[in-house]
């Protein structure tokens, strides 16, 4: 039986990203706006496939996006007290700015608090909620994982972030697991027949 839901919530958060993307776009150095652009693109589609119809119920799942979560806070003190805005500008020798306090406000106070406001909402299984697991596995996790190891490539050296960006791989690897299982179990418990006195 194919589960329904409804188009709403999806449609909001696709007015939301593009908005979002939108700013970046504008403001930031762009090798960086690209990079949420993908995260953004990777995290609704992620979210779409797998946790749309039937958000996350499992506290394990939830417990591992906690914990990315907080070792995101983690990795981005080394990216700020190594200057990671003024590096980014630096190595893609970028006409725009990056503000230290612009970078403090939106990527680490404000999407921390909405990541933890994210875990909140998933354990009342908040449609919403579950595009922000997504969203860190594909987007601030893996994609970003990955962009730290090429920094240092492209600049021949120590980038910020570096020494944690492994971590996001770890993290990022081990919540995508567990996001896919649990996609699996609740399509398996939908698809599972139903006792004759359900009915």
């Amino acid at each position: 039986m194919t589960k329904r839901t409804e188009p709403h919530s999806a449609t909001v958060m696709a007015i939301v990203a593009v908005a979002f993307c939108t700013w970046a776009l504008l403001t930031l150095p762009l090798q960086g706006a690209m990079i949420l652009v993908v995260a953004s693109v990777l995290g609704w589609s992620g979210w779409m496939a797998f946790s749309y119809v039937r958000p996350v119920r499992s506290r394990k799942v939830i417990a591992v996006y906690l914990c990315a979560v907080g070792f995101q806070l983690i990795h981005m003190a080394e990216e700020y007290t190594g200057g990671f805005p003024h590096e980014i500008v630096e190595l893609f020798d970028s006409p725009r700015d990056w503000p230290e306090n612009e970078f403090l406000l939106v990527f680490v106070f404000g999407f921390g608090s909405l990541y933890f406001f994210a875990g909140a909402g998933a354990l009342y299984r908040i449609r919403v909620a579950n595009f922000f697991l997504w969203w860190y596995a594909l987007g601030a996790g893996l994609l970003n994982g990955i962009a730290h190891f090429v920094f240092p490539i492209l600049k021949g050296g120590y980038f910020p972030g570096l020494y944690t960006a492994g971590g996001h791989l770890i993290m990022s690897s081990l919540l995508i697991y567990f996001l896919v299982k649990e996609n699996r179990r609740l399509r398996a418990e939908d698809q599972a027949p139903q006792p004759l006195a359900a009915r």
